[in-house]
């Protein structure tokens, strides 16, 4: 008979994961108080109460921590299992409820992140093809959204899947997020997921 215990972390792997917690959360401090090109590995290190040499061996690099962080958000934001629901639903609003939820809490739980990788871009090269990456994983998941739409004939009259995929990227636009929600507008994130919704309803399904 197995033990139920033979189920549970090991002592080595909890350590492991309260180290690279501990890692993640003070660089994502120290990014958002610092800028990306401003904060160095040691100085991470130190908040996190570690050895160099183990943030390293955890992340790799710096670009590999910042990589860690927006999967991190990923995780969070359940981007994951909320795309499965699009892909597995019939009814295209929806869906597009789904795409807005999912953009929404991406941006509310980790706009620091997306700031933070938007910064680094634009000055390390390593940063920018790593962010450029990131942003085609976006139009693909986009892609594939708007294919389902296609595929149960929601799609506006006239609209091609490209068309649907460009429009709908440049709503997704994190920018659009910080106007909104910043203090020259001040939008609450619920009021922008509404916004967000009747506009892709709109430009998607030619809703009113």
């Amino acid at each position: 008979m197995t033990s139920t215990s033979s189920h549970k972390p090991s002592l080595r792997a909890r350590h492991a994961e309260v180290t690279r917690t501990a890692i993640l959360e003070a660089a994502r401090r120290l990014f958002a108080e610092q800028g990306y090109a401003a904060t160095a590995v040691r100085p991470i290190a130190e908040e996190a109460g570690v050895a160099v040499q183990t943030l390293y061996t955890t992340f790799g690099s710096k670009q590999g921590l910042l990589l860690a962080l927006v999967d991190t958000v990923r995780a969070q934001a359940q981007s994951q299992e909320l795309g499965d629901r699009i892909v597995s639903s019939d009814d295209p609003r929806e869906m597009v409820e789904l795409a807005a939820r999912i953009r929404r809490r991406t941006l509310e739980l980790g706009g620091d992140v997306v700031a933070t990788f938007r910064e680094g871009a634009a000055g390390d090269p390593d940063v920018a093809a790593a962010y450029e990456e990131t942003h085609r994983r976006t139009r693909a998941g986009i892609g594939r959204f708007c294919a389902r739409l296609q595929a149960v004939g929601a799609l506006r009259p006239g609209l091609t899947h490209q068309r649907a995929v460009d429009q709908v990227a440049a709503m997704f636009s994190a920018e659009v997020y910080e106007e909104l929600t910043g203090a020259r507008s001040g939008w609450t994130p619920d009021e922008y997921e509404r916004w967000l919704f009747e506009r892709l309803s709109e430009i998607l399904l030619g809703a009113d």
